[in-house]
């Protein structure tokens, strides 16, 4: 939060005791719900596809609140994604949707929306982008890492489906091991993906990578300079596909589908399959780097046009 310049007077923190996702699920409920009952706003704002999202929608909507979901619309059809399950209850149960493609808008439209509540805003992530994109930043980072703007790729996993399991997780130690012999790669390593090295044995293999620079979570706007100077990213992040699509970076996701097929159609990113991941990085890096698209609304001005509906929809 104070990375992004965010007061932490105005932020209500909710410790959590469940450990597994039922219980916590549950708990962020319970949770959300006694604070909405005790503030008792006219509208509940959620973002995204998290479990938070999903538990603050299911407080406010069991304590007759209104709802808007921004980055409402968006769908992979993929049912065993949690994420996916977030979304479609999610916009099942809001009463406004902001969303961040005229494409998102008309998968609402066509699960029958109202018109009049579906709002095309843009994209808000790329907004955070606009305020924390500081290349200098970037080049400090790198250099204090030892990696060479332009000449390094910037990897992130941390899927369930790719990093829980033993046998997926030493696929992407296979493949880090054949990508770190083409360019260093740099690796924030993910809690989750932390702890799954340590439970099944892995650790001192990933760790004796040569090439592979691994680092604990990097803060937001560090880690998203660094991306812009990298030559390539490789990820299962959803929000990743994004930023590197506005950055003109290549990206290869690792995933069989996604909920953003916009970076695909008019950006930089690629689905591929983490087995035959080696040549799709060599194809990048013998290719020239891509011209940076131009997406329409993904212009670092989502926040004012959200405030402008929620304007008219206060004083109507």
């Amino acid at each position: 939060m104070a990375d992004l310049g965010i007061d932490s007077d105005h932020v209500h923190r909710i410790p959590l005791k469940g450990r597994g996702n039922g219980e916590r699920l549950g708990e962020m409920i319970a949770r959300y719900g006694e604070y909405s009952s005790l503030r008792n706003p006219d509208l509940v704002i959620v973002f995204g596809d998290v479990d938070a999202t999903l538990a603050a929608s299911i407080a406010a909507k069991r304590n007759g609140l209104l709802v808007a979901h921004v980055e409402a619309g968006l769908r992979s059809f993929d049912h065993g994604m949690p994420e996916e399950l977030n979304r479609l209850m999610v916009d099942a149960i809001s009463d406004m949707f902001f969303t961040t493609t005229a494409e998102a808008s008309k998968t609402l439209l066509s699960e029958g929306r109202n018109t009049k509540r579906v709002h095309l805003v843009g994209n808000l992530m790329i907004d955070s982008l606009h305020r924390g994109l500081d290349l200098s930043t970037g080049r400090r980072r790198a250099s204090e890492l030892g990696l060479t703007p332009g000449e390094f790729i910037v990897a992130t996993f941390h899927r369930p489906s790719n990093v829980d399991d033993r046998e997926s997780l030493s696929e992407v130690l296979n493949l880090l091991e054949q990508v770190a012999r083409r360019l260093p790669v740099l690796l924030p390593l993910h809690p989750r993906t932390a702890a799954s090295l340590e439970r099944h044995g892995l650790r001192e293999r990933i760790d004796a990578i040569p090439g592979l620079h691994l680092t604990p979570p990097i803060r937001y706007r560090d880690f998203i300079s660094l991306i812009a100077i990298a030559r390539l990213a490789i990820t299962d992040s959803g929000g990743i596909q994004e930023e590197t699509t506005f950055l003109g970076v290549p990206c290869l996701t690792f995933r069989e589908n996604t909920e953003r097929p916009e970076t695909i159609t008019q950006g930089t990113n690629r689905l591929v399959d983490i087995t035959s991941a080696g040549r799709h990085v060599d194809s990048v890096l013998e290719s020239q780097p891509p011209a940076r698209p131009d997406i329409p609304l993904w212009d670092g001005q989502c926040a004012p046009r959200i405030a402008e509906v929620l304007k008219a929809w206060w004083t109507q």
